[in-house]
């Protein structure tokens, strides 16, 4: 693996001044997201956006939930699939547990993806996607030992990412003994149950974390 080439640079009395108070790294305004800030807080990568906070870097709750399920298959991995890759803190998370695969990071919001390569570091194991990933998955041939689902608009996940349509190409594009995972947000409790009639005849046996209002699906292993 090449080494990390680290695009950002912090100053280290920044990085002590951010754990009494979030400090201003970037801001845009996105065609997307809309307008976004990156923010330093307690020494962690957070990006805001109009209706929501994403990532935590590497204490962030849905990624650690699922790297502590799946620990022990963890350096088993080799290529790893994130669709909504936000601020990458799913890398951070998996780094920081030794676990060094391929990733493929889907980012529909240019802006952001830019300020994830910057936060991650440009290195051969990392393939940003600039792209939908509802077009992505229509036409991925590709098999991954993990599928990490975490796209929102706001707090609101979109339609497609519950439809069974989309579900069946994550399912697809796993490879034997291969984990999907979902971060899910649940805003009105009868779609959650949809959802979850959904996901159960389509990933049977999954595991499920649920913590306020995530509400994190890791699947059983795949065939």
């Amino acid at each position: 693996m090449a080494p990390r080439r680290f695009i950002i640079h912090i100053p280290f009395r920044q990085r002590i001044r951010s754990y009494f108070r979030p400090i201003s790294l970037r801001r845009a305004d996105s065609a997307i997201s809309g307008y976004v800030d990156l923010l330093l807080f307690r020494n962690r990568f957070h990006l805001l956006a109009a209706e929501a906070s994403y990532s935590d870097g590497a204490r962030y709750f849905p990624a650690v939930e699922i790297a502590r399920y799946l620990r022990k298959s963890l350096r088993d991995m080799k290529n790893v699939l994130v669709l909504g890759a936000g601020l990458g803190s799913i890398v951070e998370v998996l780094r920081a547990r030794g676990c060094h695969p391929r990733y493929t990071l889907v980012e529909k919001d240019k802006t952001v993806l830019g300020w994830a390569m910057e936060i991650l570091g440009e290195d051969d194991s990392l393939e940003p996607v600039l792209g939908d990933a509802e077009a992505f998955m229509a036409g991925n041939q590709r098999k991954y030992d993990l599928v990490f689902v975490d796209i929102f608009r706001g707090k609101t996940v979109p339609d497609f990412v519950t439809s069974p349509l989309f579900l069946r190409q994550c399912r697809d594009s796993l490879s034997p003994g291969g984990r999907f995972a979902l971060n899910y947000i649940e805003v009105h409790k009868n779609q959650w149950e949809k959802v979850q009639k959904v996901l159960a005849g389509i990933f049977p046996g999954s595991h499920l974390v649920s913590k306020d209002e995530n509400r994190i699906l890791i699947s059983a292993p795949s065939l």
